[in-house]
């Protein structure tokens, strides 16, 4: 009987500790800076009726860094067809001319085909996305549909060749639901 009740009580350890991240709402809702310090609203025009990956980064984080190459090529080949890749990226840098010095020296290095954004200091993420709960570390990834709508929040592990395989196939997935 002990037995049964330690297996029950680890279960529900793990499940707890291995809870996902959501975004509270059906919606992701950003003002971020660009890169040169122009406010980006999840409200403008250019995501309207797209699909829009959001990963939540940093480029001190080395899971992070290796899905760059990945999303280069999934904007470089859904662009036209309504996917819009989104980078907010959380710093260890506290200053905001800093920060976006850093990530733009990154995303040129890097040659990152797709909007970054400066989501602040890692201190200000609650501050920054306050719907994003249950958060443990980075990178998350978040898909939003069509109609603006979170379909998926997960933690990401850095690149996989089957990761990648999965991510491409919801993108087409939503890509094709009617416009």
């Amino acid at each position: 009987m002990l037995a049964l009740v330690t297996i029950i009580a680890l279960t529900n350890l793990t499940t707890t500790e291995a809870r996902e991240p959501e975004v509270k709402g059906d919606r992701l809702e950003f003002a971020l800076s660009d890169l040169d310090g122009n406010i980006v609203k999840s409200s403008d025009a250019r995501f309207g009726n797209k699909v829009v990956f959001v990963t939540l980064w940093g480029t001190w984080c080395t899971p992070c860094r290796s899905e760059i190459p990945t999303f280069n090529d999934l904007q470089d080949r859904y662009g036209d067809d309504g996917l819009v890749i989104v980078a907010i990226a959380f710093e260890r840098d506290t200053l905001a001319m800093e920060r976006r010095d850093v990530l733009r020296r990154f995303s040129e290095e890097h040659k990152i085909g797709y909007l970054v954004l400066d989501g602040g200091a890692t201190t200000d993420f609650s501050a920054a996305l306050p719907m994003v709960d249950h958060v443990k570390g980075l990178p998350i990834e978040i898909i939003i549909n069509r109609s603006g709508v979170v379909v998926e929040s997960s933690n990401s592990y850095g690149y996989k060749k089957r990761w990648a395989r999965r991510l491409e196939r919801e993108i087409k997935k939503l890509l094709a639901e009617e416009k």
